[in-house]
């Protein structure tokens, strides 16, 4: 792929509704193409505001659609970085390589697993050693009558598809001869639906009643499905009768899923269950530390002990922080404070807390919209361009801010509160400069 996909990109965006003729002409026709090919697009732009601004949520999936359309509907990863930043563009490209190369490893076998899942990178911690070791006895010996079935229950990201998975692998790792496949209750559900349609109800039971080990996730969504528990306790007793393993999981205990038939629980609490908890400080430590320890950057104590400390709800919730802090690590050249991470991870570890917005960052937000220097606004000089940029900024400091009119006045270069008051009215009055008003509002916070 060339640099003409940017080119013909542009002039899609250039008609689209969502983006102003301001964010357009100053912004995306200011960018430059670092870097192309068939895997990564890596465009740069150029300044810090311009950057900010099309690495927001909503531009930035409008320009990869948009590239996507460009380059006959075939996605591609699209990448932001500062004009000249080398670092960067090496970092952004060589991720995206090292990710498209990962996905294509593990790319799932017929049997619904991948070699990512193991027990021995399975961290083990007081809130899941019993199940840890129970699954590990399973996978040695699948189908022993009192561990049948094997039922993992507890919240969403604490481990169980993890154990599950691990558990398929090991099994077709000591008994190569053995039959495995693991399947999600929705996809259960789906090939259940497919094979009523096709009349294939013989491919359907072949597949899933002569296997060995059976692992199916997210048992709960069986819920309201009577039809296919029906099928699924038939398959569930042909597999019990012929002793081979079944594992589940699901998101509550047996006992608490009432509304599904009562003799499908009643089988999942004839084997053996366990209820897997969020980790503690130790087991999250273990875990942030096993993945930093494949990586080739270091973070203070302090800095993992906060994380570990603070970021609490689940595994998955704790991987999002390490590929947030790694990210920015490579990104800053190796360089993070503890305030530096406590700032990143904000949307993380306290999503609900109040940003704060201050005049100068206003001033700075809508100087950089309307590619003007700070000191320019709070100045004397009256051209249009420039008292439009002034008219805003004291727009948002009156309505987002709540200051008073003397108050912005003294602000921006000591004007009377007439003249304050005559700039707000004039955006009050413009729908495109409200509009403009909003958008940069909404990027600063």
């Amino acid at each position: 792929m060339d640099s003409s996909i940017w080119d013909k990109a542009l002039n899609l965006l250039k008609y689209d509704d969502n983006i102003n003729l301001v964010t357009y002409d100053s912004i995306l026709c200011k960018m430059s193409v670092a870097h192309s090919d068939s895997d990564v697009l890596v465009l740069a732009a150029r300044d810090e505001y311009s950057l900010n601004l099309v690495k927001g949520q909503k531009l930035n999936k409008i320009i990869e659609n948009a590239i996507k359309a460009s380059n006959d509907g075939k996605s591609i990863a699209v990448k932001f970085i500062l004009a000249g930043d080398e670092n960067a563009l090496n970092t952004s490209v060589n991720s995206e390589k090292k990710a498209v190369r990962q996905a294509k490893s593990e790319i799932p076998t017929t049997n619904g697993l991948n070699s990512e899942f193991s027990f021995e990178n399975f961290v083990v911690g007081d809130c899941n050693r019993f199940a840890h070791a129970s699954a590990v006895s399973v996978a040695s010996k699948p189908g022993q009558k009192q561990r049948n079935p094997f039922f993992l229950w507890g919240n969403s990201g604490l481990g169980k598809t993890h154990l599950m998975k691990a558990i398929g692998n090991a099994v077709l790792e000591q008994h190569p001869d053995k039959k495995v496949i693991y399947t999600t209750c929705e996809a259960f559900t789906n090939a259940y639906i497919a094979c009523i349609n096709t009349n294939k109800y013989t491919d359907f039971r072949t597949k899933f009643r002569t296997v060995d080990v059976l692992l199916i996730d997210d048992i709960q969504f069986l819920i309201g499905k009577e039809g296919v528990q029906t099928e699924f306790f038939n398959t569930f007793e042909a597999l019990i009768e012929s002793g081979k393993q079944i594992v589940i999981t699901c998101d509550k205990a047996p006992s608490n899923l009432t509304e599904l038939s009562s003799r499908l629980v009643s089988r999942f609490q004839d084997g053996i269950m366990f209820d897997v908890q969020p980790p503690d400080f130790e087991t999250r430590k273990a875990i942030f530390l096993s993945k930093l320890s494949s990586e080739t950057f270091t973070l203070s104590d302090e800095i993992i002990d906060y994380i570990c400390e603070n970021v609490t709800t689940n595994i998955r919730q704790l991987n999002g922080a390490f590929n947030t802090i790694s990210s920015y690590v490579m990104l800053a050249n190796g360089e993070l404070t503890l305030e530096d991470a406590q700032k990143i991870l904000m949307p993380i570890i306290s999503p609900n807390k109040k940003k704060y917005l201050t005049p100068e960052i206003i001033i700075n937000a809508v100087a950089n919209y309307y590619d003007l220097t700070p000191d320019k606004i709070t100045s004397k000089l009256r051209s249009a361009e420039i008292s439009t940029a002034r008219n805003v900024a004291m727009f948002i400091c009156r309505d987002y801010l709540e200051l008073k009119y003397e108050k912005i006045g003294l602000l921006f270069g000591g004007r009377k509160h007439t003249t304050v008051i005559h700039g707000c009215d004039n955006v009050d009055e413009s729908p495109e400069l409200k509009k403009q008003a909003e958008e940069i509002y909404k990027l600063i916070t």
